[in-house]
């Protein structure tokens, strides 16, 4: 493997930055679902297209949805504004749903069951879409990082009595989120932001992939924007709903077109498929294996210490992600151990398609160096 040169100062994003070159790009044909379909509609975040879509599926004040206990807290807090109820529910050791637990959750006021799809890889939809017609409940399909991901042939979301789509996560438009049901969902209705500063920083950020003078600069500054997001953001930003109504950023509607591309999900698999090479044995259980279907959004990594983890690999210039740490405020944390120690010891580092293989070989030498380091501690601290 070549040596990445430890001068460099480039920066790998975990979020896929944004080409300069979108802007000159002849806007593509390709329309991968749910993009297009009659009842598709596009908001600024799938917060957002969950409450819309919870409206539009004829949910009622106080009907139960059951979810996973493993969640980024927005969706929670979607639901929740939206007058549902909540039942948590654990999953097993491949991040599946317990039929027999969730047998156990049904009463008369559960409505729904609410499926997630994680970091691209592909639940059983059809199953648990089979499994919830029987009992009369709607299948509501969690997609946000599958955008692009099949199962079967078909396309992740398409199952569901409803699915949703983060596109912001696959590509490096400021926002933008795709929600698709069985019934016709309102289109947004308030007035678009412009976008311009978010496509601003994810064209730094892809000019700090490939340019060490802007990765220093990135790298100078990263401390400065850390301490005003702590001043100035608010304290639940991460699951507000704010304006359920919001459409894309009018940059996102403008660029989205161009950034499509059928191969994407095919370089994600191949640039996730390289990590696996070389990094397997740190992979968690559900993710060590591509079945062919996945648009991976990020490679995870399991380890005892993420924190010292993520800051040992950001000296070398990867920017990972602790993954989903902080779960919604209403859940009983305790209640659901497998799920606290999944937040505990996972964290993630990128995959997007923008990565070369100078990027990768860069990252597995990251990530093997800062684990034998963190090995060799335990080892003296034992």
């Amino acid at each position: 493997m070549r040596k990445y040169n430890s001068a460099d100062a480039r920066r790998l994003a975990i979020w896929p930055p944004l080409p300069l070159n979108v802007h000159y790009r002849q806007p593509m044909e390709c329309r991968p679902f749910p993009l297009g379909h009659e009842n598709c509609q596009i908001y600024s975040m799938a917060r957002h297209a969950i409450w819309n879509a919870c409206q539009a599926l004829g949910l009622k004040r106080n009907d139960v949805v059951l979810v996973p206990a493993y969640h980024h807290g927005s969706e929670i807090e979607a639901l929740l504004k939206a007058g549902l109820s909540i039942k948590y529910y654990e999953l097993n050791d491949m991040l599946e749903p317990d039929e027999n637990e969730l047998e156990q959750l049904i009463t008369p006021d559960v409505r729904a069951l609410y499926l997630t799809h994680y970091l691209g890889f592909t639940q059983d939809a059809a199953y648990w879409r089979k499994w919830c017609d029987q009992r009369g409940l709607l299948l509501m399909e969690d997609a946000a990082q599958a955008f692009l991901a099949t199962r079967e042939g078909q396309p992740v979301g398409s199952f569901g009595h409803m699915g949703v789509f983060c596109l912001y996560k696959t590509y490096g438009i400021p926002d933008g989120a795709a929600v698709i049901a069985d019934v016709a969902i309102p289109a947004p209705t308030s007035r678009p932001k412009s976008g311009f500063i978010r496509m601003a920083k994810r064209h730094f950020n892809w000019l700090a992939e490939r340019n060490s003078m802007f990765g220093r600069v990135r790298w100078f500054f990263a401390p400065i924007l850390t301490w005003w997001r702590l001043k100035t953001d608010r304290p639940d930003e991460d699951f507000a709903l704010d304006d359920p109504m919001l459409p894309p950023a009018n940059m996102s509607s403008r660029l989205l077109p161009s950034v499509l591309s059928e191969s994407t999900a095919e370089i994600r698999r191949a640039n996730y498929q390289y990590l696996l090479d070389h990094l397997s044995d740190l992979v968690p259980a559900p993710f060590r294996t591509l079945q062919g279907g996945e648009s991976p959004f990020a490679f995870p990594i399991e380890t005892e210490d993420p924190r010292g983890f993520l800051k040992s690999i950001r000296k070398q210039g990867i920017e990972g992600l602790l993954f989903w740490f902080f779960p919604h405020p209403s859940l009983p944390v305790e209640d659901f151990p497998k799920s606290k120690l999944r937040r505990e010891h996972i964290l993630a580092v990128p995959v997007h398609q923008e990565l070369t293989k100078a990027h990768l070989e860069h990252i597995v030498n990251a990530v093997l160096e800062t684990q034998g380091k963190l090995t060799r501690t335990a080892i003296v601290a034992s």
